[in-house]
């Protein structure tokens, strides 16, 4: 805990000096995140489910993050805030008769400090900090019942990390965000995994002035992880919002991804697909 009093310090204290430029007026966006999810990363708080055409599966998310305490009229018109993440995504198998076994299912829990500031009347620039846990576990559906033995004779690891990371992101206007950032793994297992990733992404949004309640966006998340040797893994996300962007609302999309698989239990295995889904931000 060391590492978050630390950081959570240099927020209440950050100097002014930091960024050059003065705000002619606030141009926080207003959200219940000061930080927002981000839209492609897939280790976000969510609430929806999406499938996964090429691999015959369903992804379920479950779960929220909430800033606890908040600070505004921090020097340079900036805020800061401190608050929680537990949330999990699940993979359902898609069999027949409407039938949606649980495969495997990861967790995680943890807490987050964010910090944002206007740069222009155009810009701001914001941070994230998150200590977290993370397990993955195979389910009841990932096993043969009829066979008597796991599904592709893959036995259940303990697979779980404790970890930092930081993202740094620019946002323009709420309408274009560009991010960047690294995690550390302090502990792993399996302990022969690398314990560092590094990420950047970016995210746009088109707005219609007649049409508030209705946005197209698309983003794209790039992370390179380390599973011996570096592997990149890429999503991309395309849809619509229906409600306020930075606040409640139902996200519409289509979704491709290709890289090692999100789930700690299948951390060595290079999944490829593309398919529909839809979040509900609330």
């Amino acid at each position: 805990m060391k590492a978050l009093t630390t950081f959570l310090a240099f927020l209440a204290f950050v100097p002014s000096f930091l960024f050059s430029q003065q705000s002619d007026r606030p141009v926080v966006p207003e959200g219940r995140l000061l930080f927002p999810p981000l839209i492609a990363h897939h280790i976000e708080p969510r609430v929806g489910l999406s499938r996964l055409v090429d691999e015959e599966r369903l992804r379920l998310d479950i779960g929220n993050s909430i800033d606890l305490l908040s600070w505004r009229n921090l020097p340079g018109d900036a805020r800061a805030a401190v608050g929680a993440d537990f949330f999990t995504w699940t993979s359902l198998r898609q069999e027949r008769d409407f039938h949606f076994p649980v495969d495997a299912v990861d967790y995680l829990f943890g807490v987050n400090a964010s910090y944002m500031r206007p740069l222009s009347s155009d810009w701001v620039s914001s941070l994230r900090f998150r200590l977290s846990h993370i397990s993955a576990h195979l389910v009841d559906g990932s096993y043969d019942k009829q066979q008597e033995q796991w599904r592709d004779q893959r036995l259940p690891i303990v697979y779980s990390r404790e970890f930092l990371d930081l993202i740094a992101a620019f946002e323009w206007r709420e309408a274009m965000r560009l991010y960047g950032g690294a995690a550390w793994i302090y502990h792993i297992d399996p302990a022969w995994l690398g314990q560092w990733s590094l990420q950047g992404g970016a995210e746009g949004v088109w707005r219609q002035a007649g049409w508030p309640w209705l946005h197209a966006y698309g983003a794209v998340d790039m992370r390179f992880v380390d599973i011996d040797g570096w592997h990149a893994a890429v999503n991309v996300q395309l849809g619509v919002k229906v409600g306020r962007w930075r606040g409640t609302g139902v996200q519409f999309f289509v979704a491709w991804f290709r890289g090692k698989s999100q789930h700690g239990e299948y951390f060595d295995q290079t999944w490829s697909y593309w398919g529909p889904g839809f979040n509900i931000d609330f």
